[in-house]
This record gives C-alpha cells, structure tokens and sequence, in this order.
C-alpha cells in the first residue's frame, strides 16, 4: 500500500462509484476485495506493522434508513462549515473488537483538501438503538484497551457518537492531519447524537 497511511485503519478497494449522498446511495453495488493492512508503530516515525484482516462484511447494495438519516444529520452540520460528506469508493475497516465481525459498516468521507488520505468515517448499523449502545461500549472497552490501543497512533484521537440505531466513528491523528480543518470536522461530528464515552488507557 503506497502513500501516508491512515491511522489504525485497513484498507480495501474496488467498489463500484456511487455519486451523491445519502437518498442517492441506493442501486450502488460494491465488489470489494482486500487489498492490505498497515498499521502505525507505536514508536516515533510510524513504520508500518504487518496485519491480516478477518474476513470481509457482505457488501450491502443500499444504505438503509437509519444511516441515510445520520448521514443527513452530519451533512447538516458539516456543511455550514465547508465541509462534505460523500460516498467513497475506498471502504475502510477501522481496528474493531471481534463482536463488529457481523455488523453492517458503512464508509464516507469528509473531504479534506490540504489531507486527501484522511477525513475517513464508518457509520455502522445495529437492528436497534439498545443493540447500537451495547456496540458502542463494546467499540470504546476495545479502543481504550492493549490489543486495540496498540493500533492506532500515538497521538490518536476518537469521536465515537451514537445516533439512533447507528455509531458514528471516527479515529485521527493530529500528527498525520495536514489540513487545519481536521480539528473542525472532529468538532461536528462529536456534535451529533450523544456521545458513547471511551474509558482512559
């Protein structure tokens, strides 16, 4: 995998484009497949460390409606400060405790222009609000834990929201975040739903 490498998180390609946001996701269709893992060393200068991924998520052909509607809630609150959420056609896997294995994932980015790699999300889905919050403590225990600790950057920073029956994620680096917006998109995001608090290391 060439260029900077986003922090903690795996990478695969491959989707078919899907223009527009959220009611203009549906008909998308996606054949992913993997491509690499990286992940950021804990020790100064980042070099990367090897990582096999667990089996793919099914690709799903349409957004439902609970993301459409948090999507429609981060639009809102991107865009007065000149930012966009859009479909992306590079999905990312953020490191996750083994019980997401089966939770449906879905990718967006906030375009970042001085940090094209970066401004990456995932919105995951759960059947329930109930089943969304238990997920979340479950994402935050994982994240503030050593086997999920170690796999993000030094310096990383978590928005983790919970939004009906949704999580919103986002990981960041401030030391990998050229573009001075980035702090500003954190700010948004952590604006919307309620927060799914993340236990200290």
């Amino acid at each position: 995998m060439t260029g900077r490498r986003l922090p903690g998180l795996v990478a695969w390609a491959g989707c078919v484009r899907r223009p527009g946001v959220a009611g203009r996701l549906g008909g998308a269709r996606c054949a992913a497949f993997f491509i690499a893992g990286t992940l950021l060393a804990g020790c100064a200068g980042g070099a990367p460390v090897a990582r096999t991924s667990g089996p793919l998520p099914t690709a799903q052909p349409s957004a439902p409606a609970a993301v459409e509607a948090t999507l429609a809630q981060l639009d809102a609150v991107l865009r007065p400060g000149g930012l966009v959420v859009e479909p992306t056609l590079t999905a990312v896997r953020p490191a996750e405790p083994p019980s997401f294995a089966g939770v449906a994932r879905w990718p967006f980015h906030a375009v970042l222009p001085d940090d094209p790699a970066g401004g990456y999300l995932v919105i995951y889905e759960f059947p329930a609000p109930a089943l969304a919050a238990d997920g979340g403590r479950d994402l935050a225990a994982y994240i503030s834990s050593g086997p999920g600790r170690v796999q993000y950057a030094p310096d990383i920073r978590f928005v983790l929201r919970l939004v009906g029956s949704t999580l919103v994620f986002y990981p960041w680096s401030p030391a990998s975040s050229p573009d001075r917006r980035t702090p500003d998109l954190a700010a948004a995001l952590a604006s919307v739903g309620s927060e799914v608090p993340i236990p200290l290391g």
